[in-house]
């Protein structure tokens, strides 16, 4: 008759087990261009890193090195990709903005539809002054308390939807247009655009809302989506700054289909991930769902991330040359 496990044994034996799951979960994305479920994995990369560091540390203190040299190299393959992201762009040409440079602020955020603290969101911008606000996810009660907005940004174009996908974006009076287009994609999310001049220099901001990839229909929808948007985003001349949520994060590898496929650069290379969301929960259980992407001729110079507003998501505040 086997001996009962001891609690120090059952312990060590569900955290084996959970360093089991930690391996496919590292392992999963090596299929995610093609397999939903796989993707998701892609994600969570930071939290995997620490999970194994600290799994690392735990097999070292009971003496099981073999057990802790492995996971210190499943928490670097994981580690790598995130701290890679802090290295700034080296070697690029014709991605830097010209001397003497213009320069705008814009404060990115997905609202909330449900969210009610629209003060706090008048309040991020009043403090912040951006030259440009761009919103995910209003409807007409959003709208009509955002109406006080119009009085310093009188250059505006909204979309109110009740479906999680209402747009808008308010400029100051610098700003040539604003409009809201449409990409062929069965949810007709709409996205917007501005035109806004500063000293002589005209630069374009997108604003844009992909479908959250909790389905395989879903995410082949969000994937189609990008890849549209990349095609429209091409076609726009002079400087160009995009940001949104995009539900993804920087590890996925269609994450990066759509940098080769736009051409843009990623502002979370030499600036670091800012993760937001979910906004309510501890920062190391966040992943980063909300971007900024650039075009050459621009320079990120910095990009921060806002205060609670309320929303799940966490504001962008972009600090951009051109």
């Amino acid at each position: 008759m086997s001996a009962k496990l001891t609690f120090a044994q059952k312990l060590h034996r569900l955290a084996e087990a959970a360093a089991f799951l930690g391996v496919f979960c590292t392992l999963a994305p090596l299929l995610g261009g093609s397999i939903w479920f796989m993707d998701f994995f892609s994600h969570f990369k930071p939290q995997l890193a620490l999970c194994f560091a600290v799994w690392a540390a735990f097999e070292f203190l009971i003496r099981h090195r073999g057990h802790a040299l492995a996971s210190l190299v499943a928490a670097t393959i994981n580690a790598v990709p995130v701290l890679l992201l802090l290295v700034p762009v080296s070697g690029a040409t014709g991605t830097h903005a010209p001397h003497p440079a213009a320069h705008i602020r814009i404060l990115q955020a997905n609202v909330l539809t449900c969210n009610t603290n629209t003060p706090a969101l008048l309040a991020l911008v009043r403090t912040e002054n951006p030259d440009v606000v761009v919103l995910q996810e209003p409807d007409a009660w959003w709208l009509r308390q955002l109406s006080p907005l119009t009085n310093a940004y009188p250059v505006y174009a909204t979309l109110p939807r009740d479906d999680n996908f209402g747009a808008a974006i308010y400029c100051k009076s610098n700003a040539l247009s604003a409009d809201i287009f449409h990409l062929d994609d069965p949810e007709t999310a709409p996205s917007t655009h501005a035109r806004i001049a500063v000293n002589g220099r005209v630069i374009n901001v997108v604003g844009t809302h992909t479908l959250a990839p909790y389905t395989d229909a879903m995410w082949k929808g969000r994937n189609a989506f990008t890849q549209e948007l990349a095609k429209k985003l091409r076609k726009i001349q002079g400087p160009l700054v995009v940001s949104g949520d995009f539900n993804n994060t920087p590890w996925s590898p269609h994450f990066r289909d759509f940098l080769e496929a736009s051409g843009l650069h990623d502002s979370s290379q030499g600036h670091g991930y800012l993760p937001t969301w979910p906004a309510f929960s501890a920062p190391l259980l966040r992943i980063p769902l909300d971007h900024c992407f650039y075009s050459d001729g621009v320079t990120i110079l910095s990009k921060r991330m806002g205060p609670d507003i309320g929303s799940d998501h966490r504001p962008l505040i972009i600090d951009a040359a051109f």
